[in-house]
C-alpha cells in the first residue's frame, strides 16, 4: 500500500500546488480542510479526474462495469461518502447528475487550461500515477487517451519553456527541458535541433555534433529518413566553428516542438 512517505514528489506538491484542491498528476492526492494532503484511492482518483457533469448511471458503469447496477450505485454512495470524510468538505455534488464542486481545483484541469504554471515535477508525472484500470475497460481506454493527450500538452509546454529559457540565457535549464522532451519523444528532430544549439551555446561543440550523429543514425535506422536541411546546416555551422547563429531568439524553422 502506498503511503505519503512513498510519494517522492510530496515535498514538491506542497510548494508547487498551493491553490489546488486535488492533485492527479503523479500519486493522486486531495487537500483536506486543514490543508493536509491525503492519498486518494484508485477509483476515487478516477472519479475526480472525469471532467464535466456525468450521470450516476454512467459513472457506475465506468467504475464497476461487472457489478449489478443496484450494488454499483451503492458502491458509488460509499465512495462519495469516503471522499467527503477524507477531505472533510464536499468534493462532488449533485444527485443524479454529478460534478465537481465549484471550489474544487484539479491540477491537470487548471494546467491544460493555462491557468497555472508548469511545476518542475509535473513534466515527470503521469495522470493518476501508476494506477491501472484493466478491470474497467471503458475507464482504462479513457485514462489511456487522457495520458496521451497530457503527454502531447507537456511536449508543447516543455518546448515553450526551453525556448524561453534559451532566450534568457539559462542554457543549463533549457538543456534539462530538451532532454525531457527527448525522453517523451525520442524521434523529435526539433528537440535534437534544440539540443545541438544548446550544447554549442554552452561551448560543447563535440556534444552538439555527437547529438547530430545520433539523430542521423536514429532516422536512418528507424525511419529510413535523413535530417531536415535546417538541421544539416546547423551541424555544418557548428562543425566549422562559426557560431554566428548564436542569438537571443531561436531561429524559426517551421517545425513545432
Amino acid at each position: 500500500m502506498t503511503t505519503l512517505a512513498d510519494v517522492t514528489t510530496f515535498a514538491d506538491v506542497t510548494a508547487s500546488s498551493p491553490d489546488f484542491t486535488v492533485r492527479l498528476l503523479g500519486h493522486p492526492l486531495v487537500r483536506d480542510e486543514g490543508g493536509e494532503w491525503r492519498l486518494l484511492e484508485r477509483k476515487a482518483a478516477a472519479l475526480l479526474a472525469l471532467e464535466g457533469a456525468m450521470k450516476r448511471g454512467r459513472l457506475v458503469t465506468l467504475l464497476w462495469p461487472d457489478t449489478r447496477e443496484a450494488a454499483a450505485r451503492n458502491n458509488l454512495v460509499h465512495l462519495l461518502r469516503k471522499l467527503h470524510q477524507l477531505a472533510n468538505f464536499v468534493l462532488v455534488e449533485g444527485r443524479e447528475l454529478l460534478s465537481l464542486a465549484p471550489s474544487v481545483r484539479v491540477d491537470v484541469h487548471a494546467l491544460q487550461l493555462g491557468g497555472a504554471a508548469l511545476p518542475e515535477d509535473v513534466v515527470h508525472a503521469t495522470l493518476l500515477g501508476t494506477h491501472s484500470f484493466d478491470d474497467c475497460q471503458d475507464l482504462e481506454e479513457w485514462v489511456a487517451c487522457e495520458r496521451e493527450r497530457l503527454e502531447e500538452w507537456c511536449l508543447l509546454a516543455l518546448g515553450e519553456r526551453a525556448r524561453t529559457l534559451e532566450e534568457a540565457g539559462a542554457y543549463d535549464a533549457a538543456l534539462a527541458c530538451v532532454l525531457r522532451l527527448l525522453d517523451l519523444d525520442p524521434f523529435s528532430e526539433d528537440a535534437y535541433y534544440r539540443l545541438m544549439r544548446l550544447h554549442a551555446l554552452r561551448g560543447n561543440r563535440h556534444r552538439a555534433l555527437r547529438a547530430f550523429d545520433r539523430l542521423c543514425d536514429l532516422l536512418r535506422r528507424e525511419l529510413n529518413a535523413e535530417p531536415l536541411r535546417a538541421t544539416v546546416d546547423l551541424a555544418r555551422t557548428i562543425r566549422s566553428a562559426d557560431l554566428s547563429f548564436v542569438a537571443p531568439n531561436l531561429v524559426s524553422r517551421g517545425v513545432q516542438a
